[in-house]
């Protein structure tokens, strides 16, 4: 019956979703577009090439409109997104649907769990679109400083390779931190992909146990569930960073006083536990108000 759900879940959500990632696609293009443009807009900004006051505006209103849109478009694919799944969450839940949706023949986990997982996954895909928009646009630019004048020597040596550039400079960048802060980069790389990867789970976990947490209330409830929302997000970044920071001032002052090494990277490992600790608490809490206490007007 899980199956089922998530079937029904993905169908009422993947329109808006592939919407959001269409728009991703195309503000990226244009960005790319802008950037890469041969004798374009930074090429001339970095040449210092004689333009009229025309030319001028026309550059610079170009680079800023790209840069622009492109950050609307980041906050509307990840808030948009988040907002439009809540309300979807919601209304599916504790509105007049809602009342359906608990009279079939599912348990009450069944539905939460369903729409956590799609709706995890698609906040997943916009993660995923996000990141490799980033990707491109840092490529394209690139590629146009480094075809600039004296820069373009460096990347002659790589035989106009951008990517044996980019991989030699991550390379380096790597080493720096690895030899500076103590950061094992193996061990950090695959905690980041898992926190990339949980990362929108746990959002989810979270957004729809506060808005369940809200249900509580006896008026406003919807409002109440946004204001548990805000709340634990502040509670859970004040949470890590306490003890991230602590675990860190522990492990210097044991360093000091045994000489024994202990790992930058499990302060992050801290940091993830406590992110996982909090959502599997917001599970646990939504899990007893919708069997428990659960009162649909």
């Amino acid at each position: 019956m899980l199956g089922k759900l998530m079937k029904y879940e993905w169908k009422n959500i993947w329109k808006a979703g592939t919407l959001m990632l269409l728009g991703m696609l195309v503000v990226t293009v244009i960005g790319c577009v802008v950037l890469r443009m041969p004798g374009g807009l930074v090429t001339e900004i970095a040449d210092g090439n004689n333009m009229n006051a025309t030319q001028s505006w026309f550059v610079l209103s170009s680079f800023v409109a790209t840069l622009i849109l492109y950050v609307i478009m980041l906050l509307a694919s990840t808030w948009g997104m988040l907002i439009f799944l809540g309300i979807r969450f919601y209304r599916s839940m504790y509105t007049d649907e809602g009342y359906l949706s608990h009279t079939l023949p599912v348990t009450a986990n069944q539905l939460f769990l369903s729409k956590v997982l799609v709706s995890g996954v698609w906040y997943l895909f916009i993660t995923i679109g996000i990141g490799i928009s980033v990707v491109a646009l840092i490529v394209s630019l690139m590629t146009g400083l480094l075809n600039i004048g004296e820069l373009s020597s460096v990347l002659t040596q790589y035989n106009g390779n951008i990517w044996e550039f980019l991989a030699d400079a991550f390379y380096e960048l790597g080493r720096t931190y690895e030899e500076e802060m103590g950061i094992n980069l193996l061990h950090y790389g695959i905690t980041l992909l898992l926190t990339y990867v949980a990362g929108p789970f746990i959002t989810m976990v979270t957004l729809f146990g506060a808005l369940t947490i809200g249900q509580l209330s006896s008026k406003h409830k919807g409002f109440m569930g946004i204001m548990v929302y805000a709340g634990v997000t502040i509670l859970s970044s004040i949470i890590g960073s306490t003890v991230q920071s602590a675990f860190m001032f522990g492990a210097n002052v044991a360093n000091s006083a045994s000489g024994i090494t202990v790992s930058t990277n499990s302060a992050y490992d801290i940091n993830v536990i406590t992110s996982l600790l909090i959502a599997a608490i917001m599970y646990g809490v939504s899990y007893y108000i919708m069997n428990r206490k659960l009162n649909l007007d």
